[in-house]
């Protein structure tokens, strides 16, 4: 949070139009965080917008554009996910994706399809740096325990190491009460 506004306060000088682009990134995610967490469910159209204003704000950090690849597959508008639940892995991606210069350096997918969402993030893994993400830290073990609780059992999750790359994928089946449910 520091380091960004810092960002953005090196930016107003400068770039002025940037960082109030950037700051209403910022406002946005804050407003997330603050106002619509606090139930279990959120519709999962909000968790995206989250996840793409927080891809935004990670810009501000490098001048390539291709450095990461959002594709959502499905209509994200039709069901209900419990709040900030694949934040940690696309941050855990900006963390340890430290070659700013590689095109698609991280890739974050996800398919809304057949009652369930599936989500994929890969990042590449810098082999010259001393540290390398680890799937048994602190942080992975309360999200597990947060999926456990959340969706008991009701979801796939698979972390692995293949080819220079971290990748992360997480299936959550979608229960009747995460749909919005229509009447005719």
């Amino acid at each position: 949070m520091f380091n960004t506004l810092n960002n953005i306060d090196v930016l107003i000088i400068d770039e002025p139009k940037r960082a109030s682009d950037y700051l209403k990134k910022l406002s946005e995610i804050l407003r997330f965080m603050l106002y619509e967490t606090n139930t279990e469910r959120v519709p999962l159209a909000n968790e995206v917008e989250y996840i793409y204003s927080y891809i935004e704000l990670q810009k501000i950090r490098t001048s390539n554009d291709k450095f990461v690849k959002l594709e959502i597959v499905g209509d994200a508008s039709v069901g209900f996910i419990a709040p900030m639940i694949f934040i940690h892995f696309v941050e855990n991606a900006f963390k340890f994706a430290t070659n700013k210069k590689i095109e698609n350096a991280i890739t974050i997918q996800l398919d809304i399809s057949d009652n369930k969402v599936s989500f994929m993030c890969k990042n590449h893994i810098n082999l010259t740096d001393a540290t390398t993400q680890d799937n048994n830290g602190l942080g992975f073990q309360l999200i597990k325990q947060r999926l456990d609780l959340i969706y008991k059992g009701d979801y796939n999750l698979d972390v692995h190491e293949e080819d220079n790359l971290y990748i992360v994928n997480l299936e959550i089946q979608l229960s009747k009460c995460d749909f919005l449910e229509f009447e005719y």
